[in-house]
């Protein structure tokens, strides 16, 4: 089988969770990239913790199968080493803050001239617009901003950190299903195109449940009063006997009534979408789910097909059959590391061959390779390695 973006280059000019997560995605579809990097410090995602043996492993989940060039940009030698790649590559990434790809003359319009057919993306907090284009800022702040937080809160109304960085990674599926439309286009009229994407935007295009609520209501959605927050018993958190949690998802009315009915509580049945302001039907269920263990309410929902799940640890999670069943971690062999367990591509396709890379390149490890496909001679890159134009990585496999 053939593998969707086989012969696709891109480069990957990004750093930390969401560039090289996107670009890690188009890896996965056969894309061949390469990771240019800064060659003092290079991705800083390469000293996040845990380091195991000298690598870093969340910068090993997002940077497995890219090849690193580490090349200074600031230096025109630096520049013309990009431009020539420029010219192979199908798909740019980059990940600065706006105005600072001019300086490097990494900038859509200087590449678009080197290749008209360059699909160009850039990754940002604001986008290249607005009064906030050039403020800095982490998931976190963009959650924030964007309102999610704002509808995220524990019980005292005290705001909560989602556990997963949730603007980031999603901002990352929207710029790769973003390029992956610009080829397309490409196809059709044989010109790239210039992709702003922006995670503030993304992370707004996520509330799009609690803006309906607001826009066709007036109301301000608070904490625990949507329906995704809790207002309702029917979509809520229950403790069991155990201290643990179970997560009732009974959204259909077939499935209410019969949870209903499993709990004793049939009369409640016909009173699904009751705002229970007193707090009643609630506090019931409630003191039905701490009867019993977490684990004797999985097998008695597992058994009803109930859209109704225990809250699990992640150490639970990598031991999960479902998780097995699908094979979302697939343990790769990584020099230096031996066998460890990866994440892979989350999705299944009939056709087409998805590739589940291994190891994450150490930075600067392709640089020779990379310039040599280029024209440079031995000589020509000794020479931009003493002037410190390049670094070339002295060991292969060590992520550092």
């Amino acid at each position: 089988m053939v593998a969707p973006l086989e012969g696709i280059v891109v480069l990957d000019l990004t750093r930390l969770l969401p560039g090289p997560f996107a670009c890690q995605l188009l890896r996965n579809l056969g894309a061949e990239v390469i990771k240019v990097e800064e060659p003092e410090i290079g991705d800083y995602m390469r000293f996040v913790p845990p380091i195991v043996r000298g690598t870093s492993y969340p910068f090993l989940m997002v940077n497995r199968g890219k090849r690193s060039l580490a090349v200074d940009l600031k230096r025109p030698e630096g520049q013309t080493i990009l431009h020539k790649l420029v010219a192979r590559a199908d798909v740019v990434v980059e990940q600065f803050r706006p105005g600072v790809t001019a300086r490097l003359g990494a900038d859509y319009e200087t590449l678009r001239r080197i290749n008209p057919r360059l699909v160009y993306c850039s990754f940002s907090g604001y986008g290249q617009t607005g009064p906030l284009r050039d403020l800095p800022g982490h998931d976190i702040t963009f959650q924030a901003h964007a309102g999610i937080l704002g509808v995220t809160a524990d019980r005292s109304g005290k705001p909560v950190i989602p556990g997963v960085p949730i603007a980031d990674l999603a901002s990352g599926f929207n710029a790769a299903l973003s390029i992956l439309a610009a080829l397309r286009t490409r196809d059709r009229t044989g010109r790239g195109e210039y992709i702003d994407v922006s995670i503030f935007d993304t992370a707004v295009a996520l509330t799009l449940l609690n803006l309906a609520h607001f826009l066709a209501s007036g109301e301000e959605p608070w904490p625990g009063e949507t329906m995704l927050t809790g207002v309702f018993p029917f979509y809520a958190l229950y403790e069991t006997r155990d201290g643990r949690w179970i997560a009732v998802g009974a959204v259909e009315p077939k499935f209410w009534a019969r949870l209903c009915e499993l709990l004793g509580l049939s009369e409640f049945a016909d009173r699904q979408f009751d705002r229970d302001e007193t707090g009643d039907i609630a506090r019931i269920l409630a003191e039905r789910f701490r009867a019993r263990t977490q684990r004797e309410w999985e097998t008695l929902f597992l058994e009803e097909r109930l859209p109704i799940a225990s809250v699990r640890r992640v150490s639970e999670v990598a031991e999960d059959p479902q998780v097995q069943a699908r094979g979302l971690l697939r343990e790769v062999s990584v020099p230096g590391l031996g066998a460890v367990q990866v994440v892979v591509h989350p999705a299944r396709h009939s056709e087409s061959r998805i590739e589940d890379p291994g190891s994450a390149p150490a930075k600067g490890e392709d640089t020779d390779s990379i310039l040599r496909t280029l024209g440079y001679s031995s000589e020509e890159i000794e020479s931009l390695d003493r002037a410190g134009v390049i670094v070339r990585s002295r060991t292969s496999h060590e992520v550092t």
